[in-house]
């Protein structure tokens, strides 16, 4: 069975939920599905599933990321393959469907984040012509 690239729709909260667990965030249905409301209100944001035959075997959610300080660039916030999926092209599926998602939106570049540790998605991303551009820390602060 061949795999669909797709936009996300709100009755795929249910399976994103593994999905999205595999990734390492622990989560519900309804907190999928209220998230994916909000994404979906915003036009800079997209979320691509692959569906294969009713089954989704990944997803990547990238948004247009606007800085005073750079160019407009399609910013990749997540993207995830079932563990038993992996090694089919639906990966590079999924990010061949976000930056046709970002030319269209007239940006010139494409731009994520991976952890340290994701040694085996920062050879992915080289083998599709990503390159490193810098390594950071990010800080947070709760607020609530």
């Amino acid at each position: 069975m061949g795999i669909a690239f797709r936009r996300a729709r709100l009755e795929d909260a249910a399976q994103l939920v593994r999905l999205v667990e595999e990734l390492g965030y622990p989560s519900t249905t309804s907190a999928l599905h209220a998230r994916l409301e909000r994404l979906f209100a915003e036009p800079g944001q997209a979320v691509f599933v692959a569906d294969a035959g009713g089954a989704l075997e990944g997803w990547i959610h990238v948004q247009e990321s606007l800085s005073l300080a750079a160019p407009p660039a399609g910013l990749v916030t997540g993207l995830v393959v079932a563990r038993a999926a992996r090694g089919a092209g639906i990966g590079h599926g999924l990010m061949d469907a976000a930056e046709s998602w970002a030319r269209a939106r007239g940006l010139g570049s494409m731009r994520l984040r991976a952890r340290l540790a994701r040694t085996g998605a920062h050879a992915f991303y080289r083998r599709l012509g990503y390159t490193l551009a810098k390594k950071q820390l990010q800080f947070r602060k709760a607020l609530v």
